[in-house]
């Protein structure tokens, strides 16, 4: 595969800027420019782990490798503690609030089990059947799918919201199938996946859960779509569908991340002509993080979205320090990054912090840009495994 290579000018937030250097007016009245923000890394766990979440302190939840299986983690800043799996197979973590408190999934085959980690204790939430949990707020309220009676003796999979020892069920579109909640903001406003067909493919949409019922937020004319993440102004990210043909060579089924707000579903691009992308998580200054994909799934590279440009995380690291940044899943206010880096063919759970700039000589119009490097991405694992199991496939 051809690897392609673009080269922009970004515009650097404000926000990055002004916490390199701790104070916006020092900021304005410095007689020199700063250079690109760059980030440093920080490993959380062992070879094969991943990251998925980061809070405003900084902590980080995912999953580590634990011989044959894998077991959900959570950072507490200082130190990596081993959530276990609540005598499941396999484990998870998904989502966590500022005060720490841990959200995600224990399962074997044949069966999933939503938990909850707080204060140092992992317990299942109190439900029957088949449950995920994916994110929660500062209020507690949990988001997630799991099973509901369907009235007729079975049960179906649709998106939920659990506060105060009540999960609620949030439904389906008119005509669709299960639902899945994956992200929830302060207001209690929800995001996730809704099947919006059958057999066999069953092709989905990302939707947006506000007072009721599942708002549909349709694609670009593709198969399958997922809302991931919902910021504080009501901004949704994931990925969406996206038209394909002989006419359009690429991705049977291409993806492309979207951010959604005021109405209008909003393609971000790839940094592939044709490839796929996912957004997954949004903060509330707009900074959108994710990962972009090849055709081929050959090369994984995460993304930063700034100023309306899709930038390469590989960029913004030291390019001497053998990283390659693989996928970004989580941002906090503070800019800071949870995903997963690569070093020498194997693969960590990471954070990424901004460092701190450093003075150059530039003219004034150049306050606050710089040059950045574009290139090759793939579809991120994580979301391919968890949407799989989801979907039985």
């Amino acid at each position: 595969m051809t690897r392609t290579i673009a080269r922009l000018v970004a515009a650097l937030p404000r926000l990055l800027l002004s916490a390199a250097l701790n104070a916006l007016p020092a900021l304005l009245l410095a007689p020199a420019a700063q250079a690109a923000p760059t980030y440093t890394v920080t490993v959380l766990g062992g070879a094969g782990s991943e990251a998925r979440d980061i809070n405003e302190a900084g902590q980080v939840v995912g999953y580590i490798t634990s011989g044959d299986s894998f077991h959900a983690f959570f950072h507490d800043g200082g130190a990596l503690h081993d959530l276990g799996t609540l005598g499941y197979e396999r484990s998870f973590a998904q989502g966590l609030n500022d005060d720490g408190t841990v959200v995600g999934t224990a399962y074997s085959a044949g069966a999933r089990q939503a938990f909850v980690y707080a204060s140092g204790v992992v317990s299942a939430l109190p439900f029957d059947g088949l449950s995920d949990a994916s994110d929660i707020n500062n209020a507690g309220l949990i988001v997630g799918g799991k099973s509901f009676p369907d009235g007729q003796g079975g049960t179906y999979i649709h998106a939920y919201k659990y506060v105060g020892g009540v999960a609620t069920d949030l439904g389906t579109v008119p005509d669709g199938y299960n639902s899945f909640s994956e992200g929830v903001n302060e207001a209690g406003y929800v995001t996730g996946t809704v099947e919006v067909g059958g057999a066999p493919n069953y092709p989905s949409h990302p939707f947006l859960y506000t007072t009721g019922p599942l708002q549909d937020l349709g694609d670009f004319g593709g198969v399958f779509g997922h809302g991931y993440a919902i910021n504080n102004h009501d901004q949704v990210v994931g990925t969406a569908g996206r038209f394909s043909s002989d006419d359009l060579p690429g991705d049977i089924y291409p993806r492309r991340a979207f951010l959604y707000q005021n109405g209008v579903l909003q393609d971000l691009g790839s940094l592939l002509t044709n490839g796929s992308s996912i957004a997954n998580d949004i903060n509330d200054a707009g900074l959108i993080v994710g990962v972009t994909a090849t055709v081929d799934e050959t090369v994984d590279s995460a993304f930063l979205y700034i100023d309306g440009q899709m930038v390469l995380l590989d960029s913004l690291i030291d390019p001497d320090s053998g990283w390659t940044i693989q996928n970004a899943e989580g941002i906090n206010e503070l800019g800071q990054i949870a995903g997963t880096a690569c070093q020498a063919g194997l693969c960590y759970a990471v954070r990424l912090d901004l460092a701190p700039a450093v003075p150059e000589p530039a003219t004034p119009w150049m306050l606050g840009s710089g040059l950045v490097g574009l290139g090759l991405a793939r579809r991120a694992r994580s979301r391919i495994a968890t949407d799989d199991a989801r979907s039985g496939t």
